[in-house]
């Protein structure tokens, strides 16, 4: 593999204090070619004034532009923020989005409860857009109940059988001081999108120990099988443990027992790149903090993980909460200061991957792109 160019999408390093913070990165490609990034954008990791900017490049990521600089709502009266926006193009012209809303009404809350780590209210939810992007319909909530404390974690696609799926992962509300029950599911809707009434199983330890955090899913463009990797925390051990990673028949029904890669990562996300060829670009938290890529030959059976390529290095120290022993409570804080992660990646049609990420320091988090040739040299 090879690094080709890099860029910046969003510099957030010039722009005013409530807009220096960027996270949660969402990437797609439309029909057209044109490319969608939305993000997070706020004083701060964890501070209540966030709003989701989408940016659009028509040259392959080589230049940018804000499309929409500050989207936000509140929801029945309550003050929340958007913190993620994730796009699918259905038909030519025709977008949806998720949004997932988070209630921020008590600026004085963290988005992650210090004593519980139950996390505010969350919500979802889509709308749809017949402009790729420039305008957007009222926006429709999305019903996860019975499950609490869940957010989707990646975009709707659609099955063989013309059913809508959507990602989602479940936790815990803000003060439930249980031990919480961690899963992840993909939830369907067969009145394209009105409704969202049952759901599957993806993966879930019964002993609630493992979590299977920020599922990734990709579908093999001949078989339709699709592959789901997954950050990895062993809460016994306390620490995170290798990516794992599991398959799906093509009408995500029935699920493999997930099994651990040779990746000690988090966020990692599966991209398919035709035939059994997948790449799986991920974060590298632990010392030395960076962002990798990885090939696999045969759909994530095997990696090569000796020649993995490193496409940012973050070089401004150890993350915070990787060292030593903390707690659980503790972990899920030292989120709030991490300083790079969340990389997507879409496959552009010369065989390239384009993946976006945030990364900078203390002060400020941009968002930057790469072009990554797979190829075999």
């Amino acid at each position: 593999m090879k690094l080709i160019d890099r860029g910046t999408v969003f510099d957030a390093s010039q722009q005013p204090p409530n807009s220096r913070s960027c996270a949660f990165t969402s990437i797609a490609r439309l029909g057209d070619g044109t490319l969608l990034v939305a993000f997070r954008n706020a004083t701060g990791r964890d501070e209540p004034d966030g709003r989701l900017r989408v940016m659009r490049s028509r040259d392959e990521g080589k230049t940018w532009e804000t499309l929409h600089a500050g989207l936000t709502a509140p929801l029945n009266g309550v003050e929340g923020n958007f913190y993620v926006g994730y796009f699918t193009e259905l038909a030519p012209d025709r977008v949806l989005c998720l949004y997932k809303w988070v209630d921020r009404s008590d600026p004085t809350l963290s988005f992650v409860n210090p004593v519980t780590t139950g996390i505010l209210p969350m919500r979802v939810l889509l709308t749809e857009s017949a402009d790729r992007g420039e305008t957007w319909q009222p926006l429709r909530l999305v019903s996860l109940a019975p499950q609490t404390g869940a957010g989707f974690t990646g975009p709707i696609w659609r099955m063989p059988n013309g059913a809508l799926a959507m990602p989602y992962e479940r936790w815990k509300d803000f003060y439930d001081d249980s031990p919480g029950i961690q899963a992840a599911h993909i939830r369907l809707s067969t009145d394209d999108g009105a409704t969202w009434p049952t759901w599957t199983t993806v993966a879930h330890d019964p002993d609630l120990r493992i979590m299977y955090w920020d599922q990734r899913i990709a579908r093999h463009p001949e078989t339709g099988q699709l592959v789901v990797m997954f950050w990895t925390h062993d809460r016994e051990l306390g620490q995170d443990i290798h990516n794992h990673i599991a398959w799906g028949t093509p009408d995500g029904q029935t699920w493999t027992t997930p099994t651990p890669t040779p990746m000690q990562g988090q966020h990692c996300e599966p991209i398919a790149l035709g035939g059994d060829r997948l790449l799986a670009v991920y974060v590298h938290r632990t010392d030395p903090p960076t962002l990798r890529a990885v090939l696999s030959e045969d759909y994530g059976k095997t990696w090569d993980i000796d020649n993995e390529l490193v496409f940012y290095d973050s070089r401004v120290g150890t993350e915070p909460g990787i060292i030593g022993e903390p707690s659980f409570e503790e972990f899920w804080q030292s989120m709030m200061a991490w300083r790079f992660g969340h990389p997507r990646g879409v496959l552009l049609p010369n065989g390239e991957v384009l993946v976006v990420y945030y990364a900078g320091d203390a002060s400020s988090q941009s968002i930057y792109w790469v072009h990554i040739d797979p190829s075999q040299s």
